[in-house]
């Protein structure tokens, strides 16, 4: 799902929630009328007055119930709760002084601005900033008020009202801006993410051409080793395993590309492309390698046989680009060369090495590692023969 839908749902439910508490922030407006009822003293008129206010609440709070969800019954129901302060304002039997009852209908007007913040929506408040400047407008004309108090009525009702707006619009585009930054996490490292939140075009949907390092690994023989587990202790040793190597990865400022089981791929050179992404690769192999020592250690405490990964590099150019749909995009990369790391891999089951790199990564590696060539091999899907090498390294045990 894209991050606006997301931004959309999230600010819709929280709007149906905040609009239910004014709801009943609303009918608690009961407790300040029930006393007029016991009181004899109160007009026969004050008291229809009051029964009409109550009856408005509990059709209120059932309406925002049914239909709180619905985009535009915000506007609907605070066009009715202006309705209501304008016969406050006019209608009310108190016989209320003109000026003192402008001021009361201006705290009411803040009190509507307000709730519209509360509804999440920045159109809202916009809506009742209008709205309750135009009640101003009808109540002056049936009743004139001193100019000072009409004054100090609209410049708060103003200021609070783009004050509102204002936080609205910052709130809308923190939540995106964090929710993005959420999701781009999940597979760039920290560096990537700020870079792609300053050129949002890195990531559009289609894809660019470009050479790209691809590192692919696997568990050896993991099916197996997992039957002796429960389902819970392997979900757990994987996500281990694989919080390790991401670390690893982003620490190489490496893009995680998927998840495969207990397989990884992870790519070195897009989005964003480096002259050394070939050297990031290998030596984050390497890394892993190392780490995968430590983990085998504190995981045996545990009960787990020690694994054996495999771990495959090739460099090739491929296309590189969001893929998918509207609703569902995957940065991933396309082409051969991902094909061909995919299984320099498998390879690793057959040489001593357990670090197999092409001849294409070997090629750009400013430090060799202590390459070792084994030659040409055909690999599965390919009939030209690859050349490869192998990158020894004490922590990989072999098969």
């Amino acid at each position: 799902m894209p991050t606006r839908d997301v931004i959309a749902e999230t600010i819709n439910n929280e709007a149906t929630r905040n609009e239910k508490l004014i709801a009943w922030l609303r009918c608690g407006l009961t407790f300040a009328i029930l006393p007029d009822f016991f009181d004899r003293a109160v007009p026969a008129l004050l008291l229809w007055f009051d029964a009409g206010c109550l009856v408005y609440f509990l059709l209120a709070f059932g309406a925002t119930y049914r239909w709180a969800n619905r985009p535009g019954f915000k506007y609907v129901i605070v066009t009715v709760d202006a309705c209501v302060l304008v016969y406050l304002a006019i209608a009310n039997p108190d016989g209320i002084e003109p000026t003192v009852n402008f001021l009361y209908l201006a705290h009411c007007g803040c009190l509507l601005v307000v709730t519209a913040a509360i509804r999440m929506s920045h159109g809202a408040v916009a809506y009742a900033t209008g709205l309750t400047l135009a009640i101003f407008a009808a109540v002056l004309w049936w009743q004139p008020v001193p100019v000072i108090a009409v004054t100090s009525a609209v410049a708060v009702v103003v200021l609070l009202g783009c004050l509102s707006y204002f936080v609205m619009m910052r709130l809308s585009g923190l939540l995106a801006e964090v929710t993005r930054k959420e999701q781009l996490s999940r597979f760039l490292s920290p560096e990537l993410v700020e870079q792609a939140m300053r050129d949002p075009a890195l990531l559009q949907l289609g894809g660019k051409r470009q050479s790209v390092t691809v590192l692919f690994v696997d568990i050896r023989k993991f099916s197996a080793k997992a039957e002796t587990h429960t389902p819970e202790e392997v979900v757990g040793f994987l996500n281990d395993y694989f919080r390790v190597l991401t670390d690893v990865i982003f620490r190489h400022r490496g893009t995680l590309d998927k998840f495969m089981g207990d397989a990884l791929m992870a790519l070195f050179g897009a989005p964003l492309s480096h002259p050394d992404d070939a050297d990031r690769a290998v030596r984050a192999a390497v890394e892993i390698a190392e780490k995968l020592v430590v983990l085998n250690a504190e995981k045996a405490r545990g009960g787990f046989c020690p694994i054996e990964i495999g771990i495959g590099i090739n460099t090739a150019e491929v296309i590189a680009g969001n893929v998918g749909a509207d609703r569902r995009m995957e940065y991933t990369v396309i082409g051969d060369g991902v094909n061909v790391a995919a299984r320099l891999e498998k390879l690793t089951k057959r040489f001593p090495t357990k670090i197999i790199i092409g001849h294409a990564t070997h090629d750009r590696l400013t430090d060799k590692l202590g390459a070792i060539a084994h030659g040409e091999t055909t690999v599965e899907g390919r009939t030209q023969p690859l050349r490869i090498y192998g990158v020894p390294h004490a922590g990989m045990r072999t098969a």
